[in-house]
């Protein structure tokens, strides 16, 4: 869904936007709250406060989740897929400008691109993906890198521009190599549906 035309309209969703991240909202009504407004989100599927939302054109799969300081520009549409886990403040932008002349290097009109982030990908803390680009199933995306073309399945993509790295595997999850963390379950649950519990 775009904002629809009516000024008076827009400017209404927009302050319901604005709103939107609040902390005094709960996740699951988060969910609720943005299908109303004309999103897509799988009513497992969370978002956590924080986040900015310029449109609802953003869909969300199964048991997907976006940790705090989501930014969405809105201008094209975000597509996420299911079991999607998305680190602290990941930026989305789908709109950008052709550079122009000497005089004003950035065009007035806007070039636009859809973003997908397949099945099962993790993205990583501080990360930005720019218009056009899809995130194949399963890859990571390492912390504060710069997604600036698609990606190809089951890698970990890295730096600024990313690059793939390496190949992951496609079976059972790796353990940590060289790391001593100690494993405890997430204090970030999926969904926070009414009456649900932490982890």
């Amino acid at each position: 869904m775009t904002l629809p035309d009516n000024i008076f309209t827009r400017h209404l969703c927009r302050l319901c936007l604005a709103g939107i991240g609040s902390e005094l909202i709960p996740a699951f009504l988060r969910t609720r709250l943005l299908n109303t407004l004309g999103a897509s989100l799988d009513p497992s599927a969370c978002i956590w406060p924080g986040c900015h939302l310029r449109s609802t054109n953003i869909t969300m799969g199964r048991e997907s989740f976006i940790n705090v300081g989501f930014f969405f520009d809105g201008a094209a549409r975000l597509t996420i897929g299911n079991n999607v886990r998305i680190g602290q403040f990941l930026s989305v932008a789908t709109a950008t400008h052709d550079v122009g002349p000497a005089e004003q290097r950035c065009t007035i009109e806007a070039v636009l691109g859809d973003v997908v982030i397949e099945d099962g990908c993790w993205i990583g803390l501080n990360v930005t993906i720019l218009p056009g680009v899809t995130i194949a199933k399963g890859c990571v995306i390492g912390a504060g890198s710069l997604v600036t073309k698609s990606t190809e399945p089951n890698g970990l993509y890295v730096g600024s521009p990313a690059r793939r790295l390496r190949d992951l595997p496609l079976g059972k999850p790796e353990k940590g190599k060289g790391r001593s963390a100690e494993r405890v379950p997430s204090p970030f649950p999926s969904t926070q549906r009414a009456g649900a519990t932490a982890e």
